[in-house]
């Protein structure tokens, strides 16, 4: 009975040592909280969420609709009214080429026609008197006809020289803003490769490409971010539209993304193209709480306290997120800022934000 009593003493007493222990190590955790060495840190509590992966590759995008504008004929440029990057409507006259000798050619070409069309019918007018058939007209017999007397070439010629006196007024076939413009008013147009570009951008493709192992990660339909190199804070939403099947020499496939522009980007633009496809049911944790630690990777997590270190193994990572398999439960409070020179049990303290 002494025996029974004796331990039953031994058990409350290690109890209360235990509870007078736990609450000496809530003070001293509270103590070393509010210790002014303690290092500031920001957490995030880790959760269950949907990792992504993302692919990144570089192309240049180009207007949908674009249309190089030749001199289709030659002469001096006696007005133009447009400058590069001006609006001009389809239809819109944006520059004239001097027509004298256009005019004169037409005149010449109309007066050899009626010439012509004027024989031809007095021919056929006589050969029907004669024959007293008028059924021919229309036949081969009246074809070889107008070939022979030239009215064939004559309609040609008039054909042509409408052509080219038209093409003196040259008028934007497009909607869209001017482009590659070196044309100067009263030089010859014979001094330039081509008139001008005219860009519509306001719809637009960008053709990248992903290498053989990428291919399983995109498909038609699939959303894409587009960010200019000039300025990576801008992003646009696009859609991939084609996909080439075919791997070129250097195990790349071609992919094609069309997207709405909204003003921000320019025809030859580069930019880089971030694909991104969802892995559901990961622990996901920003970039930035990784360190590395005796040459294996780290991750700090929050206890009272105390930063502790943990050794994880990261399955997945992007630009901005990490997905963790083994070394962290959902719950941690993982430090995400004030991790670089942390070790482990170092007193840290929550930043107010």
């Amino acid at each position: 009975m002494k025996v029974r009593i004796i331990a039953v003493l031994l058990v409350l007493t290690a109890l209360a040592a235990c509870r007078e222990k736990k609450g000496e190590n809530l003070e001293e955790m509270a103590r070393r909280a509010s210790h002014p060495e303690a290092v500031l840190v920001e957490t995030v509590e880790l959760g269950e969420g949907i990792f992504y992966h993302e692919l990144v590759s570089n192309g240049k995008v180009a207007a949908r609709n674009k249309v190089v504008i030749p001199f289709r004929t030659s002469g001096t440029i006696v007005e133009l009214g447009v400058r590069n990057g001006q609006w001009v409507r389809a239809g819109d006259t944006i520059a004239r080429i001097e027509d004298f000798q256009y005019v004169t050619a037409l005149t010449r070409a109309r007066n050899r026609f009626d010439k012509a069309e004027a024989e031809h019918n007095i021919y056929w007018t006589s050969r029907n008197a004669l024959t007293g058939d008028s059924s021919a007209t229309g036949s081969d017999r009246e074809k070889m006809q107008a070939i022979s007397s030239g009215l064939t070439e004559a309609r040609i010629s008039l054909a042509e020289a409408e052509y080219n006196l038209n093409n003196t007024r040259i008028v934007a076939p497009i909607s869209g803003r001017i482009a590659n413009l070196e044309a100067r008013l009263h030089n010859h147009s014979s001094s330039f490769r081509e008139f001008c570009t005219i860009v519509n951008d306001e719809l637009m493709d960008v053709v990248f490409p992903v290498i053989e192992s990428e291919y399983r990660f995109v498909a038609p339909g699939m959303p894409v971010g587009i960010v200019p190199f000039a300025n990576d804070t801008i992003q646009i939403t696009g859609t991939i539209s084609e996909i080439n099947p075919a791997v070129s020499e250097n195990g790349m496939i071609q992919v094609k993304a069309s997207f709405r522009n909204d003003g921000r980007l320019i025809e030859g633009m580069n930019v880089r193209i971030l694909i991104r496809k969802p892995e559901p049911g990961r622990l996901v944790v920003p970039r930035e709480a990784l360190v590395m630690r005796q040459g294996r990777d780290v991750i700090f997590i929050k206890q009272d306290s105390l930063a502790i270190w943990r050794y994880v193994e990261v399955e997945f990572e992007n630009s901005t997120s990490l997905s963790i398999i083994d070394g962290l439960s959902a719950g941690d409070l993982i430090i995400v800022k004030g991790n670089i020179n942390l070790s482990h049990e170092t007193i840290v303290k929550e930043n107010a934000r």
